[in-house]
């Protein structure tokens, strides 16, 4: 699922565990990084990086459209110290799914490290890594996996590996060579069961149909919120999380409580500086027809 060859780790973390589980292992005191901000989520790089006193070389991007290539090129100039880059492929606040690929080859033509966010991601849209360029990805399983929070995945390619030998930030729990022969510490086992249901579900459909099944629930989600008169948030959507811009003066909160109280489905506020103007329905996971009948009459008979 994340097309690649390389090595995959498995921490007892949540999405936050594991980003800074990648930024002490390849990072060292006081460097200099580039962190591509276009969402709340990926603010969370931010707060980690200067957190372990690194310097912050921020690309602030559209919330609605996510980072360009040419915003990255132009970072890259203007910071050659920044050896390492931080960005979220998926982001959760928004709906964004940004083009990896041009950014990836980029940063590789460079020398530099590429660390992927891919918590909503991953499971839900294509991943791949290797041809993209990226020399690490981090995963959590609450969201396209299907489990609980609590199992952190990361995928470590060799540039990343060597980087890690060459970082010399503390690190104990988080250092990613314990875990790479052997379970250095409690693992989360029952988790670990449930990821094997999962990719045994993923493997026994093929990775094209989740892929196109993904796609038709996003369709359907996105096609009922423009026919409800609202607007979806994201100009480059994924299909995990649909941000929804609702008319003006609409009561968003007051939707997200009659649809809990009255028929049993959550859906979110929204996030950062677009919490109060947005909120968000999330279909990363196995969607039946039976469920996404269901939300829409639910939906549709909450705005009446």
């Amino acid at each position: 699922m994340f097309g690649t060859s390389a090595d995959v780790i498995f921490l007892a973390a949540s999405g936050s565990g594991i980003m800074e589980s990648a930024i002490v292992n390849l990072t060292s005191p006081g460097d200099e990084v580039v962190v591509v901000v276009a969402g709340a989520f990926a603010e969370r790089w931010v707060h980690i990086s200067k957190a372990f006193g690194l310097t912050v070389q921020l690309i602030e991007a559209d919330w609605r459209t996510g980072v360009t290539v040419q915003q990255v090129k132009l970072a890259l100039d203007q910071y050659p110290e920044a050896k390492t880059i931080f960005l979220t492929w998926s982001e959760s606040s928004t709906g964004v799914l940004i083009d990896l690929d041009e950014i990836g080859r980029l940063v590789r033509s460079q020398n530099k490290i590429l660390v992927a966010d891919a918590v909503s991601g991953l499971a839900v849209s294509p991943m791949k890594m290797d041809d993209w360029c990226v020399d690490a990805v981090v995963v959590g399983s609450q969201k396209g996996l299907m489990l609980p929070p609590g199992l952190g995945v990361v995928a470590i390619n060799s540039r990343a590996w060597d980087k890690a030998k060459r970082s010399t930030m503390p690190r104990f729990y988080w250092d990613w060579t314990k875990y790479k022969s052997a379970i250095p510490f409690t693992p989360a086992t029952s988790l670990l069961f449930q990821l094997e249901a999962a990719l045994d579900f993923i493997r026994n459909h093929g990775l094209a149909y989740i892929f196109a099944r993904r796609a038709e629930v996003a369709g359907r989600i996105r096609d009922l919120v423009t026919q409800c008169g609202m607007e979806i948030y994201a100009k480059k959507p994924g299909n995990g999380i649909t941000g929804v811009i609702p008319p003006a003066g609409f009561d968003s909160n007051a939707l997200i409580r009659r649809l809990e109280k009255e028929f049993g489905i959550q859906i979110a506020e929204g996030l950062g500086a677009i919490q109060k103007s947005t909120f968000r329905i999330g279909h990363v996971g196995h969607v039946s027809d039976e469920d996404l009948e269901y939300f829409i009459h639910s939906f549709r008979t909450c705005l009446e």
